[in-house]
């Protein structure tokens, strides 16, 4: 045999430097591709998302193309209640996603007598992929619902109306309650429920992203403070962001679009600043309760 035939033998396989230095160049790549991987697959979640707002979003003017420009209506007790916030007790309701549903038809359960729910269900258009908070069972801050989704148990958490749209344009009603333009029985922010009441719809928030298992939610709740996961304190907020300090919220043309929180506040797109409510300078100051509590709406978190 040649000295040759040899070398070439001996040549077959790696020696341990160069397994060393392929594998440092593997573990190089993943860490530069890693996150590169995660922010894709977190913009593609904030696309679905995005779709699921759209959808609902049609759902609800088509509901008003059918019903003489009126809203849906936010809630209704239907044994003539008040909404008590106990488990069991608004499985009996009806809200704005159950007059959705037939426009949507994907996603949510059956009334089924108002039985409650005790296990999650399909959330389809109602369910954000990337919201963890969606089935799960956390009270909100003064206690309330301790059932899987939303208040009903029919519905996942993820998308709620904007309850005081239209504060600015109604002020208080004569209850000397905030009042905003959704129609709500049986409730004391019971309002008309006529988008011409705006003065700029297509400015003006009609379904924000949310984590609590209410069906409404409000400007304040950018402040309030919980887990990825819905449970109460954290570093989190109640409306859910997508990082950078966005969140996607609907407005009442149908149009949706990825906010600041900051800047949903600056330019009063809640509708809900004017005078006897809470002003924009109790959300964006520095001390207290307020958005930069709440290390979501940083950009680099």
């Amino acid at each position: 045999m040649t000295h040759r035939s040899l070398t070439r033998r001996n040549r077959l396989g790696f020696t341990l430097i160069e397994l060393l230095v392929v594998i440092a160049i593997i573990a190089i790549l993943a860490a530069i591709l890693f996150p590169v991987f995660a922010k894709a697959r977190a913009k593609a979640r904030q696309t679905a998302c995005i779709s699921n707002m759209k959808q609902i979003g049609l759902a609800v003017v088509m509901y008003m193309s059918d019903n003489d420009s009126t809203l849906p209506f936010k809630r209704y007790m239907t044994d003539g209640s008040n909404f008590p916030y106990q488990f069991g007790a608004q499985s009996k309701e009806l809200t704005w996603k159950d007059l959705t549903l037939p426009y949507i038809k994907n996603g949510g359960r059956e009334y089924s007598n108002g039985t409650a729910y005790t296990t999650a269900g399909n959330g389809g258009v109602f369910q954000c992929p990337d919201n963890v908070a969606a089935w799960t069972a956390y009270s909100n801050w003064w206690g309330g619902n301790a059932g899987p989704g939303d208040e009903t148990t029919r519905f996942p958490r993820g998308y709620a109306v904007n309850n005081y749209a239209g504060f600015n344009e109604l002020g208080k009603n004569s209850g000397g309650n905030d009042q905003g333009i959704w129609p709500s029985p049986n409730d004391g922010t019971n309002g008309p429920g006529t988008e011409s009441v705006l003065q700029n719809p297509a400015g003006t928030i009609m379904i924000a992203e949310s984590r609590m298992p209410q069906i409404d939610c409000e400007a304040r709740w950018l402040a309030y403070r919980c887990s990825p996961d819905g449970k109460w304190g954290g570093n989190y907020s109640a409306i859910k962001g997508h990082g950078g300090g966005f969140t996607d919220v609907v407005f009442f043309d149908g149009h949706v679009k990825a906010v600041g929180a900051a800047q949903s506040v600056q330019q009063d797109m809640w509708g809900s600043f004017g005078e006897g409510r809470w002003s924009k300078d109790q959300l964006l100051r520095t001390n207290g309760e307020n958005i930069a509590n709440s290390p979501e709406w940083t950009p680099g978190f």
